[in-house]
């Protein structure tokens, strides 16, 4: 089976793909939004979505990787996929709890990670934004139809590009509010 959703908050990623696998589909692989589930025993699963830091270490990117993967494998954690910046594990909910950030400092940095993805991809989309509306600008005062409707549809095309700003914006300030609140009960 495949499904479509797209997320742009991790935990609700997580809990999403732990309902599926309680309702008997467990999740192995993910490509752009699109998200394959095989069958699987009720609940066989406990599902976490991390976006590591490869940055620090020994050897190349490739080799941080493989490496991290073996660490999460060593405590009987099975990696599933991985999508650009992004991994998914999975462990037998037989074989004990599973969670990979544990510890309020860990889970601190992950956060930072995921608030400096949102805050470059934000700061791409503004200045996508802001070419947009010229671009608009520049056809309303050279083209201006007298045909209201197509003046609409031509506005409405800056509405999904001003959304998903407003949406990266919101996400950064939930990651800053749970750092914020994290360092509070450190």
């Amino acid at each position: 089976m495949r499904k479509f959703k797209l997320f742009f908050d991790k935990e609700k990623e997580e809990e999403w793909l732990n309902k599926m696998c309680r309702q008997g589909w467990g999740m192995t692989n993910f490509f752009m939004g699109v998200y394959t589930f095989m069958p699987c025993a009720p609940g066989q699963y406990t599902y976490q979505v991390d976006l590591p830091d490869l940055q620090a270490g020994t050897g190349g990117r490739d080799q941080r990787r493989r490496d991290y993967i073996e660490f999460v494998e060593s405590t009987g954690a099975e990696y599933v996929c991985s999508w650009v910046f992004y991994m998914i594990f999975r462990k037998e909910t037989c074989k004990g709890n599973f969670k990979l950030y544990t510890d309020p400092e860990s889970e601190i940095k992950l956060l930072e990670r995921l608030r400096r993805l949102f805050l470059i991809v934000g700061l791409i989309e503004f200045f996508l934004s802001i070419f947009q509306t010229a671009n608009y600008i520049n056809y309303v005062r050279n083209y201006w139809s007298p045909d209201f409707l197509e003046n609409i549809v031509m506005f409405l095309n800056l509405c999904p590009v001003y959304a998903f700003t407003i949406t990266i914006l919101i996400m950064i300030i939930r990651f800053t509010r749970k750092i914020n609140k994290l360092k509070l009960y450190k």
